[in-house]
């Protein structure tokens, strides 16, 4: 698939990624770098439980970081809800609601990532490819991202939000799951970070090439 055909949003893999204010090749190189650390932490790290996603999460990261990424902030948080029902989506929401750090802007765009999302609707192409990279294989464990770039005086800027969350139900759908009379564990990972352009431009073609060859652009799924 070609990222030309993003507007809006589009999921990579288990992120959800906003790219509204990029420019095409701004919205390609967030695109395929961020799905290209995904696959480089596959292959070295699974998701079938909550140690393995964070061993998988640090490489993702570092990965990143080696392609031309520099990582300027970085929170980790954990929370335990036991609340009678409720459901991710909405929890994300009220988290963010919640966390003083969070620009109205940022917040915006999330809650307009969730809705393409749930406009796009659970039997797309892109639900399908986002739950079937999310959930662990027990069922009983997902892991999530949602990323906002946006452009500040022409650097592309990235801010990666990634929730890790466990349950005693099991889970059928990573940011629609609804539990209840059941608890939920949940971390948090809000990392903020700018593209090197000038390193990234000497890896952008190979990084675009390994991804061809490998079959896994169509893991790119405009919303």
């Amino acid at each position: 698939m070609s990222t030309e055909a993003v507007d809006d949003a589009a999921v990579a893999s288990r992120s959800i990624v906003w790219v509204d204010d990029l420019n095409d090749q701004q919205k390609s190189d967030v695109l395929e770098s961020t799905l290209f650390a995904q696959l480089a932490a596959d292959k070295q790290h699974s998701s079938k439980s909550e140690e393995e996603t964070l061993a998988w999460y640090k490489m993702y990261t570092d990965t990143l970081e080696s392609i031309g990424w520099v990582v300027s902030g970085a929170r980790f948080t954990t929370v335990n809800y036991n609340k009678a029902e409720g459901s991710v989506d909405d929890t994300v929401m009220e988290q963010l609601a919640n966390d003083a750090s969070v620009s109205k802007s940022l917040y915006s765009s999330v809650a307009r990532t969730i809705l393409a999302l749930a406009r796009a609707g659970s039997d797309s192409e892109a639900e399908k490819v986002f739950d079937s990279a999310s959930i662990a294989s027990s069922n009983e464990f997902a892991s999530f991202q949602i990323a906002v770039a946006s452009v500040d005086r022409g650097q592309v800027m990235l801010t990666l939000l990634a929730w890790f969350y466990s349950s005693n139900q099991k889970v059928g759908n990573a940011l629609w799951f609804r539990w209840r009379n059941a608890t939920l564990s949940m971390k948090t990972s809000t990392l903020t970070m700018t593209l090197n352009s000038e390193v990234y431009a000497r890896v952008r073609a190979e990084i675009h090439d390994k991804l061809r060859d490998a079959g896994k652009l169509g893991q790119i799924v405009p919303l």
